[in-house]
């Protein structure tokens, strides 16, 4: 597998910030690195701030993220170990990743309905 980030030692012990919401009967979840809470990353004119009331309600590791990433409708992820995770499961192509203050962020949306 290609993968855009260097190795992944501390990949067991990694630790995540995970916010789960339901939308309009689908799953949203909100997923960052852990250091990253309360950090604020720009690319441009945007800016983002990875505020604890919107990205965390509650700690999460590896596992656990997994299983919410492949059920969830709309995922926001922020961070290099969150992203890689998403790559990694096939949620996602690298090309598909932004960068904001050489943070990987990466939005996915799957149609849950026809139209």
């Amino acid at each position: 597998m290609t993968s855009y980030s260097s190795t992944n030692s501390s990949k067991n012990k990694s630790k995540y910030a995970l916010r789960t919401i339901r939308y309009q009967n689908s799953l949203m979840v909100n997923v960052c690195d852990l250091s990253l809470i309360d950090k604020q990353i720009q690319h441009g004119d945007i800016t983002i701030d990875i505020k604890k009331n919107y990205w965390m309600d509650k700690e999460a590791d590896e596992n656990e993220i997994e299983s919410y990433l492949r059920k969830s409708s709309i995922s926001n992820l922020a961070g290099k170990d969150t992203v890689d995770k998403a790559i990694e499961l096939n949620l996602a192509k690298i090309s598909s990743v932004k960068y904001f203050s050489d943070v990987p962020f990466l939005m996915i949306y799957r149609f849950t309905q026809s139209y």
